[in-house]
């Protein structure tokens, strides 16, 4: 049986200006309009496009209305939800204005949409100045009153820094302070997978018996097997399918951009997949 919700995960894409900076010449814009492009043509219908922060790189107006040109006429032709969360490279009063077009405050930006269903729940994790997550009294005290009325299909909470450890030295310096704080928020709860972005490391663990997973960033993934406190970075980006089913969830990283070793059209595949499944013991 097949997954209740499909929906797209994509973190840190870090949108610069055209043509990227002499920083960074990696235009990050384009990368994501390829990874967005990828998942057009994969033919799946996601309910929602989930963006877990460091949106763009400055904070400025015109990185965040080229963003927004990006994503949300792909998510027009999807059919599919845009939410967005804060990351440490975003600012909260450009963010507001020029991508939810809301109006300009510097609160935390949170937000919750329920589709066909499931709800999820974007958590902002973001320190004003700083590089590292903490989860005030305030924010854990409206997460805990979202989480009352369970969803008919549970929660998917999202946000910028992942309440799990990190294996880069870096990420590990700017983590999220106050894990355990939201793991008791969300205790005998509905959620039903944490997603987060921030360290630039696919990663899967758990907090409070609810899977967490940390998304592979759009622009450059960190290697986690760099000796000591080296930062060593490697192209290539990912995004993330996450499927729901009815007793479970399954995360997967997708890369995008590498050259195709073989192929089988989807019409010579079928008559292969069916004989498999002819071969399944009664029941399965």
């Amino acid at each position: 049986m097949g997954p209740t919700h499909t929906l797209i995960h994509i973190t840190d894409p870090h949108v610069g200006p055209p043509g990227g900076t002499p920083r960074d010449p990696v235009d990050t814009g384009v990368l994501l309009g390829e990874a967005l492009r990828a998942v057009e043509s994969s033919g799946l219908r996601p309910a929602a496009l989930v963006l877990t922060g460091d949106l763009v790189e400055d904070g400025t107006p015109e990185q965040y209305r080229r963003l927004r040109d990006v994503v949300a006429p792909v998510a027009a032709r999807l059919g599919a939800a845009t939410l967005y969360a804060a990351g440490n490279h975003d600012r909260r009063d450009a963010l507001r204005e020029h991508l939810l077009d809301r109006p300009r405050t510097d609160g935390p930006v949170e937000h919750a949409l329920v589709v066909d269903g499931l709800r999820i729940v974007v958590l902002d994790s973001t320190v004003p100045g700083a590089g590292y997550g903490w989860l005030d009294a305030e924010r854990l005290d409206r997460l805990r009153e979202r989480l009352r009325t369970p969803a008919e299909h549970g929660t998917v909470l999202a946000l910028h820094h992942p309440p799990l450890p990190s294996p880069t030295p870096l990420a590990a310096a700017i983590a999220l302070q106050n894990p355990a704080d939201l793991a008791t928020a969300i205790s005998g709860g509905d959620v039903r997978m944490i997603l987060a972005g921030h360290t630039h490391v696919v990663s899967a663990g758990c907090l409070a018996g609810v899977p967490v997973w940390t998304g592979g960033a759009i622009g450059t993934t960190l290697d986690a097997l760099a000796p000591g406190a080296a930062l060593r970075s490697v192209s290539g980006p990912t995004v993330s399918r996450v499927d729901l089913f009815v007793e479970g969830v399954v995360a997967t990283s997708v890369p995008i951009g590498l050259p195709t070793a073989f192929g089988v059209p989807g019409d010579a595949m079928e008559p292969r997949i069916a004989a498999l499944r002819a071969r399944l013991p009664p029941g399965a």
